[in-house]
């Protein structure tokens, strides 16, 4: 088959299905807005398309509700104009797989009529019950419940095209409003949990920023991005607390310092500088180490004593079931997508994602405890046992054959 595939990052949610599909026989064309700074140049069958909007959406002169619907048109017109090419030179795809919520997927089912469409979507915006009014802790004033409600225009709008929705998580389907729900199965694209398992008997070096010669107990924290979406300023003040105490307390924090979720400080100043500026944070055993290749991030994964990860009722992030397949000893926020994947006491320590001292507390009672982190490490390993990558390649190809089948069945009609 052929099989068109686009997100506004190569190849993001979709790094193995590609290649996977590829290796199958089956012709793949990506197209994004750019690749992604730690990926590979695609594979043998996967081509890579690229493409711009031809200016930056979100004019001033718009409605302020309206902003991000006309980024999206942006999108969709580049990559509109990017496979163009490809209608050109007769190739027309049996699927096309894309990414919902930028717009890269507005017009590929009027450049491609006959494709069936599948959309991978992530989130679907609510003004209670969720991220934002959680964040807030209380009701969301009306400007921003209605702003929130135009924002899934751009998501109803490529639902209406698409022959069956994927959503990654529970938690991320029930989002939807229940009528909708009919359209949409669940596949997580897991993570490599074969390869995950075995690092911590692996003998991987420690990263180098740690001491060699001195007992030590390390804490480690990653996030794409330092904001509150992530709880970055609870962590960072637990962290500031557990340095106090524990003199031997060594912080590996992964990510860079800007905001992908949600929004930024008013002040002008980044997360990761008012974490610097404001709390009692020990230079020599707080270490900074930004955005990491893999061979990187697998070190911390493996040397991690305790792992940190906190979310507000949003997107899970891969890096929790990343940890939890390596089979690190987690503390987490008792919020609705960790509670899907993880239970307080059996593999995980659940903890208020507002309280620092809560926090430090359940950190400090599993590094006095190492049966207890052994044994809720091996739970956590456990339950990722439900989010592997051959599990997610494996669900993908039983939805491709199915609607192949219904493909064929109604051209035979």
């Amino acid at each position: 088959m052929r099989i068109l595939i686009s997100h506004n990052n190569y190849p993001s949610q979709f790094r193995r299905l590609a290649p996977a599909l590829a290796e199958q026989g089956h012709e793949v064309v990506f197209v994004a807005q750019q690749q992604e700074w730690h990926a590979q140049a695609p594979g043998p069958g996967v081509r890579l398309i690229t493409y711009q909007p031809h200016r930056v959406g979100g004019s001033e002169a718009l409605h302020p509700y309206l902003r991000r619907f006309e980024a999206c048109v942006l999108q969709g017109q580049a990559a509109y104009r990017a496979c163009h090419a490809l209608s050109q030179e007769g190739w027309q795809p049996d699927f096309i797989l894309n990414h919902v919520g930028f717009g890269n997927g507005f017009y590929l089912s009027d450049l491609f009529p006959q494709a069936r469409r599948i959309g991978l979507f992530e989130w679907y915006y609510n003004s209670h019950g969720a991220d934002v009014d959680f964040l807030r802790r209380g009701d969301v004033e009306p400007d921003r419940a209605m702003r929130l409600r135009t924002w899934n225009a751009q998501i109803l709008l490529e639902l209406a095209h698409c022959h069956i929705g994927v959503v990654p998580t529970q938690w991320q389907w029930q989002q939807f409003p229940e009528h909708l729900r009919g359209h949409l199965q669940v596949i997580h694209e897991g993570v490599d949990v074969q390869r995950l398992s075995q690092l911590r008997s692996a003998g991987l070096p420690r990263p180098a920023c740690l001491p060699e010669d001195s007992p030590l107990e390390i804490l480690t924290y990653v996030s794409r991005g330092f904001e509150d979406y992530r709880g970055f300023p609870q962590a960072m003040q637990a962290i500031a607390l557990l340095q106090a105490r524990r003199p031997n307390l060594h912080v590996l924090i992964a990510g860079s310092d800007q905001v992908a979720y949600g929004a930024s400080r008013s002040d002008g100043r980044s997360w990761g500088a008012w974490a610097r500026e404001e709390l009692p944070l020990d230079d020599a055993r707080t270490h900074w180490l930004g955005p990491l290749q893999e061979g990187e991030y697998h070190q911390l994964l493996a040397c991690s004593d305790v792992h940190l990860y906190l979310t507000v009722p949003f997107v899970l992030s891969w890096s929790l079931i990343e940890a939890m397949a390596a089979g690190c000893c987690l503390v987490a926020s008792a919020t609705a997508p960790v509670q899907e994947v993880l239970t307080d006491g059996k593999s995980a320590r659940l903890v208020d994602f507002f309280c620092p001292e809560a926090q430090a507390q359940a950190i400090a009672e599993l590094l006095d405890d190492q049966s207890q982190r052994e044994r809720l490490a091996k739970g956590a390993a456990q339950a990722a046992l439900g989010f592997t990558s051959i599990g997610g390649l494996a669900s993908w190809s039983a939805l491709l054959s199915l609607n192949s089948d219904q493909t064929a069945h109604s051209a035979f009609l």
